[in-house]
């Protein structure tokens, strides 16, 4: 199975600007971020269903429709509001926030979900990481994509066979790994 992400500057310098090349495996953590609940136009939703199937699909280059069984989860209170990181078992951990409207809203260990999300890599744990499920793949292709407003190249994706030890900010990576089960 193919999977892309984005990988941020910030989580590149993290993993000391090394181990992305094309042909080198790669632990990551897959990241849907903060989802709405309930269907929305676009991505960025999960909704909450009766049954399931594991599975995770592309729909476009980082964009993933997810169905999967929750396996995790940690709840924490932001003033008024709970905030829920919970992974999601669809064929391989997803995490995913979700700020709750009630308790009722919080998701629990076994409930099925599907989703539409952009995925972000996260290569490096740092102290907020609750939850940390690594995925281990070889990475397949990896993608620039310019937005720098002054470079000549600006909104041209580039592929790449690796990435340089040097910061990539402003543009955008995306890298695709065959995951391995």
């Amino acid at each position: 199975m193919r999977l892309t992400f984005t990988l941020s500057d910030e989580q590149f310098a993290a993993n000391d600007r090394a181990g992305v090349m094309v042909g080198l495996p790669l632990a990551v953590q897959l990241d849907a971020g903060p989802l709405v609940g309930g269907r929305i136009d676009g991505d960025g939703w999960i909704e909450a269903v009766n049954f399931g199937r594991p599975a995770i699909r592309p729909v476009s280059l980082d964009r993933h429709v997810f169905c999967g069984r929750v396996s995790e989860v940690e709840t924490w209170r932001d003033g008024d509001d709970t905030v829920c990181q919970a992974t999601l078992d669809c064929g391989v951990p997803l995490r995913f926030d979700l700020l709750a409207a009630t308790p009722t809203d919080v998701p629990r260990i076994g409930d099925w979900y599907i989703g539409l999300a952009a995925l972000r890599g996260l290569l490096a744990m740092n102290l907020s990481d609750l939850l940390w499920q690594t995925i281990t793949g070889s990475i397949v292709d990896i993608q620039r994509l310019s937005l720098d407003p002054l470079a000549p190249g600006f909104g041209n994706v580039h592929w790449l066979s690796g990435l340089p030890r040097q910061s990539f900010a402003p543009d955008q990576v995306y890298v695709t790994v065959e995951v391995v089960r």
